[in-house]
C-alpha cells in the first residue's frame, strides 16, 4: 500500500503555524468517524447504534458475563450518564440485558446479557469480524504493531492525567 499524504490545508489546518498535533488530532477525530459510520451501517439492520452493541459486548464477556455495573460501563462507553440510563432502559425493554440491584450496595445496578441478547451477539459477530478485519486490513501488515502499540501508550498515558 501506497503512503498518502493528505493536504492539511483541506482540514483548514495551516501548516506554516508549525502545529503538526492538530493534524494527528483531527485525522485521528476523522478516522474515528469513518469507522464509527461503516459499523453502524453494519448495525442498522439489527436496530442497534455501536453503543448498545459495545453494551451488549460488555455485559456479555466483561466479568465473564456476571454481570456489570452501570458505573463500570461509562467508563468504557464514551457517553454521558444520563445516557447510559437511556441505552440501559431501552437494552432492558428490548429483552437484551437484565438490571438488578446490587445486593451489596443498593445504590448501584448490576447489568447482564439475557440469552436473547447473547443471540443477537451470536448473529451480528461474524459480519461484524468481518468488518473490522476489512477495514483494518487497510493498514499495511508491517505497520500494524507499531501502530497499535503507538495508540495504546497515548491512550494510557492519556487515562494517567485523568
Amino acid at each position: 500500500m501506497k503512503s498518502i499524504n493528505l493536504d492539511p490545508s483541506f482540514y483548514a489546518i495551516d501548516p506554516s503555524k508549525g502545529r503538526k498535533y492538530e493534524s494527528i488530532a483531527y485525522v485521528f477525530a476523522l478516522l474515528y468517524n469513518v469507522l464509527q459510520s461503516r459499523v453502524e451501517h453494519y448495525l442498522q439492520p439489527y436496530n442497534l447504534s455501536v453503543v448498545h452493541f459495545n453494551l451488549l459486548l460488555l455485559a456479555a464477556y466483561l466479568n465473564r458475563g456476571r454481570g456489570i455495573s452501570q458505573v463500570e460501563i461509562s467508563k468504557h462507553l464514551i457517553v454521558s450518564a444520563s445516557n447510559i440510563t437511556k441505552l440501559v432502559e431501552k437494552s432492558v425493554h428490548a429483552g437484551w440485558i437484565t438490571r438488578q440491584t446490587n445486593p451489596q450496595s443498593r445504590r448501584e445496578n448490576i447489568i447482564c446479557i439475557t440469552p436473547k441478547g447473547q443471540d443477537l451477539i451470536d448473529e451480528i459477530w461474524p459480519g461484524y469480524d468481518e468488518l473490522m478485519r476489512g477495514l483494518t486490513e487497510k493498514i499495511p501488515e508491517a505497520d500494524r504493531p507499531q501502530l497499535e502499540r503507538i495508540l495504546n501508550n497515548w491512550f494510557a498515558s492519556l487515562q494517567q492525567e485523568k
